[in-house]
């Protein structure tokens, strides 16, 4: 089968994550991956986390679109028509690329701008398309203005209609999307969470400090201010703890105290090394479909601490991990409480299994490709 699919650098966000885990099951298993990804900055770096791949596997073509995205912002379009002819350029060039490499299949990541340029593209070239859920944008624009919030509504329910199918992360994901996108069932609907390589759990024991952190890209949904607030109710409890959060950080704005070490986004393989320097993850985040991240962190043995408003609660409720889980983070001292409770438990090693057998690549992967096969079987 071949696939194409958008693709992105930066191996700090979710979705690169969950593509890379994708691809390097599949390198082996005679497909072929159509990586189409829409550039936005002026100067970049090669992309690394591509290298490793047989060029006979991994096709990767990049759109610059540094001159028509940020000058162009499609939610101040008037509606699909006038936000298609403002990126008319980027829109034809993609398709010129899937006639070029006759995909059966397009595999559409999340509901931004560069998966919604290949939604475009595929739909008036009538190829298949399979939506990932990969964040609700309706979520993650809360802080804009009505119109804008309204136009990119209008492009994210237009996506997921369209779609021959959609994977969800976690029930919680189709849940909102059926009720606040959509607004019915998901005909073509299926939930499949995202996948985890079982790793080597260790047992981490209190030695001085307690090592809380939070870890994801600085945005309004990932709600850091719950974690600096649980912080500061830790430190007036006198709770011997450190506390770190891994992040972009570009709301200068917003202070973080002296008192939490920030550090830059980090590789994959750093971000794995450093759940096992932490004694707690931390997702204060007021909604998430999933979140990768906690699921890698409880794989190498690392407790988390999460709301029911994230998707991975789900998964580790299933693995009997629900004394991880709390309704919300609105009250610091109850999360405090929590925090304090974690601390006296660590992972045992039936939950880890279970976690794991819930999270397995292999069976992940075969029934994502049972999705894509399905759609190629009802185009036919």
């Amino acid at each position: 089968m071949k696939i194409a699919t958008n693709v992105h650098r930066d191996a700090f966000g979710g979705i690169t994550i969950s593509n890379l885990a994708l691809f390097n099951w599949l390198e082996e298993k005679h497909d072929v991956i159509v990586g189409i990804e829409v550039l936005i900055s002026r100067h970049i770096l090669g992309a690394v986390i591509f290298r490793h791949y047989d060029p006979s596997f991994f096709h990767h073509h990049m759109i610059n679109a540094i001159d028509i995205v940020p000058q162009k912002p499609w939610e101040r379009a008037w509606g699909m028509a006038s936000a298609r002819n403002r990126w008319r350029v980027l829109i034809e060039t993609t398709k010129r690329i899937l006639l070029q490499e006759a995909p059966d299949v397009v595999l559409l990541n999340g509901t931004y701008y560069a998966p919604w340029i290949l939604a475009v593209a595929a739909h008036e070239l009538g190829i298949p398309t399979v939506l990932r859920y990969a964040g609700v944008l309706k979520r993650e624009v809360t802080g804009m203005g009505y119109f804008a919030r309204h136009q990119l509504l209008n492009y994210e329910r237009w996506q997921a209609s369209t779609a021959d199918a959609i994977i969800f992360p976690s029930s919680l994901c189709r849940k909102v999307v059926e009720e606040e996108i959509l607004g019915a069932p998901a005909k073509h609907g299926v939930v499949i969470p995202n996948p985890v390589d079982a790793g080597t759990p260790i047992l981490r024991r209190r030695d001085g400090r307690y090592v809380i952190a939070a870890v994801g890209r600085w945005s309004r949904v990932k709600n850091f201010q719950a974690f600096i607030a649980l912080h500061e109710e830790l430190l007036a409890d006198r709770w011997l703890h450190r506390a770190v959060v891994v992040t972009s950080y570009h709301d200068k704005k917003f202070p973080i105290p002296e008192t939490i070490v920030r550090r830059d986004p980090m590789s994959h393989d750093d971000l794995q090394k450093f759940f096992r320097t932490i004694n707690l993850l931390v997702v204060p985040s007021h909604f998430e479909t999933f979140c990768n991240v906690a699921a890698e962190a409880v794989i190498l043995g690392t407790p988390v601490l999460i709301s029911e408003n994230v998707g991975f609660s789900e998964i580790l409720r299933k693995a009997g991990l629900g004394r991880m889980v709390i309704a919300n983070f609105d009250d610091p001292v109850k999360v405090a409480g929590a925090v304090k409770r974690l601390a006296l438990t660590h992972i045992l090693k039936k939950e880890h299994a279970a976690l794991a057998a819930l999270l397995d690549s292999h069976r992940i992967h075969e029934r994502m490709i049972k999705v894509l096969n399905g759609v190629l079987r009802v185009k036919q």
